[in-house]
């Protein structure tokens, strides 16, 4: 990566980033520090329009650390599994969970 592409980066990719590392590393903590984290990225990708406006930050922030351990438990318990396989189910999750909703 250069120093242009991480400037490039957007607050959602930075977010992504993130839920893989962590979900690729459970040895990982998940603490405050990283939940701050991820209120941070919202904020800033709700700036953006990335992410939906009407999530509440804080709230959003807990429940992805929460989809973090919710995915490491199931790597856990169904290592049958690829783990790819596992973490596209988890950001087709988050993404459909946090776009703004799309007008019908």
């Amino acid at each position: 990566m250069t120093t242009n592409d991480a400037v490039d980066e957007t607050a959602w990719d930075r977010l992504l980033d993130l839920l893989d590392h962590l979900a690729d590393n459970p040895g990982l903590p998940l603490s405050r520090d990283v939940e701050r984290t991820f209120a941070t990225l919202c904020s800033q990708a709700i700036e953006d329009g990335s992410v939906d406006r009407e999530l509440h930050v804080d709230d959003t922030a807990r429940w992805l650390a929460g989809l973090v351990v919710a995915h490491r438990a199931i790597r856990d318990t169904h290592p049958e599994v690829s783990p790819d396989a596992d973490l596209g189910v988890l950001r087709v999750v988050v993404t459909r969970w946090l776009h703004p909703a799309r007008p019908r």
